[in-house]
């Protein structure tokens, strides 16, 4: 289940809803009407001028001209008057509808919509819900793809002369999407992007732990065969800057329907899939089996002299001092193994972590959508937590939901320090999603990640307060 909302001008819902309700399908040579049974259906309508507008068939433009008309009687002028809304139930869950179906479709989802508000870290309301049920509107089902939906445009003056709040309305949107979804049973979308992006990292992890030598066209060679579609981008000079993974996705029938797509850094921990990652972390998952290699070979080498007693071991002294050529044999290979463990045990204490790590939040920006889960020390955490200070509502001009919140400040802050952390990691310390991750803190010092944290904090700071508007001096009238 997927509800999109934006706002659009004048202009742009003119031809939304002239799309919306006279939908033609573009081919090669022209465009070609739609069959009949993949026209847009007109599902409903609401405080349109036309009485009884199913029945007349309206045209689109009479559509429009008279939600323009409201807005002309307005008190309000705004740029962008309208809600452009699409929402789009998965196949599987829509299959087998009737018209009634789909009205009580839309219906649910402009009941949650107008009931759904977006609240900031303190609670406080940024985004206040619409109010759909007493505004112009009018809505369609498209029928040309597999996946049927609703186009739905709404006048954001409603009927009584208030304008809707347009703040926050795309996480609002996916926020009425899965109450729906919680609703009627189904599957969350984030859900399902979850467990794709999970299966993509498993099988991308699977084949760079199996290589051999890291090899960036054999690694997509592998992926694709898995199943799933690269798109690389290369340069002038035929070196990859970034690609692209995904799924294609077929009918109930066997056809194509659509394809999904995820840049290789919205996949996995810490980017470690993207390009420049890609051979730290092949070295870093080679790095750790060799050393669980080593250490499987030193347990079974030291196992068969544990427990032996003093007896035995009198009488194998014995029986090397009687034999000069063996004692020397026997010699170097009691050397050899204890050179291996010793090299063992020199590589598990300077691999051992040396600081409690926690799984926290982090983004790139902090009005991002998505959030990542990084491990850092606890200590590091906390060290950016004391260095970040609530932003001062009287240094700015902007409005309170334009200025970021501590924690979403703080996770930008973390995203730096991982970021910065990731550009000087020793070998094998390229992100991941395990325990293992904790190794790249070894060796560092608190002083290390005071120094990294006050610079993740200051480009977290400016890169949080570059929209903003600062005050020449404190208070008004200065």
């Amino acid at each position: 289940m997927i509800i999109k909302i934006t706002t659009i001008g004048s202009a742009h819902a003119g031809n939304a809803i002239n799309y919306a309700m006279n939908k033609e399908k573009k081919e090669r040579g022209g465009e070609k009407p739609l069959k009949p049974g993949e026209q847009p259906f007109i599902l409903a309508a609401r405080g349109i001028s036309t009485e009884n507008l199913i029945a007349e068939e309206p045209d689109a433009n009479d559509v429009w001209l008279s939600m323009k008309l409201h807005q002309a009687k307005s008190k309000h002028r705004i740029k962008d008057g309208f809600f452009r809304v699409e929402i789009c139930p998965a196949k599987e869950e829509c299959q087998g509808w009737s018209p009634a179906d789909w009205k009580k479709m839309l219906d649910d989802a402009i009941r949650v919509l107008d009931s759904t508000n977006f609240k900031n870290k303190k609670g406080k309301v940024v985004g206040k819900h619409t109010d759909f049920a007493h505004s112009q509107w009018v809505a369609a089902i498209h029928r040309d793809t597999d996946n049927w939906h609703i186009h739905l445009i709404v006048n954001r003056i409603t009927m009584s002369d208030e304008l809707q709040d347009a703040n926050r309305i795309r996480e609002r949107g996916m926020m009425a999407a899965n109450t729906l979804s919680i609703e009627r049973g189904w599957t969350k979308a984030e859900d399902k992007q979850g467990r794709r992006k999970t299966a993509i990292h498993n099988d991308a992890i699977s084949i760079l732990r199996n290589m051999k030598v890291f090899d960036l066209e054999e690694y997509f060679k592998l992926m694709r065969l898995k199943g799933w579609i690269i798109e690389a981008k290369y340069d002038s000079k035929g070196i990859c800057r970034g690609y692209s993974i995904g799924e294609q996705l077929y009918k109930k029938g066997g056809g194509e329907s659509s394809v999904v797509m995820y840049q290789s850094s919205k996949i996995g921990f810490s980017r470690d899939l993207m390009v420049s990652k890609l051979p730290r972390t092949w070295k870093k998952l080679h790095f750790l089996l060799e050393l669980e290699k080593m250490r499987e070979k030193d347990n079974s080498l030291s196992k068969p002299t544990e427990g032996i007693s003093k007896s035995k071991n009198n009488t194998q002294e014995n029986c090397m001092l009687n034999t000069p050529g063996k004692q020397k044999t026997q010699t170097s290979s009691i050397h050899t193994v204890s050179a291996h463990t010793a090299s063992v045990q020199a590589a598990k204490a300077v691999r051992v972590p040396q600081w409690k790590c926690s799984t926290y939040r982090c983004k790139e920006n902090w009005d991002d959508e998505g959030t990542q889960n990084v491990r850092i020390p606890d200590a590091a955490f906390a060290i950016i937590d004391e260095l970040v200070k609530p932003l001062d509502r009287l240094e700015y001009w902007d409005r309170d939901e334009n200025l970021p919140a501590k924690a979403q400040i703080v996770a930008v802050a973390v995203f730096s320090f991982c970021t910065a952390a990731d550009a000087q990691a020793a070998p094998g310390g390229g992100g991941g999603g395990s325990n293992d991750n904790d190794l790249r803190w070894d060796g560092m010092t608190k002083s290390d990640f005071e120094k990294m944290a006050e610079m993740a904090v200051k480009n977290a700071m400016n890169k949080c307060t570059s929209h903003l508007t600062r005050r020449r001096g404190r208070g008004f009238g200065r």
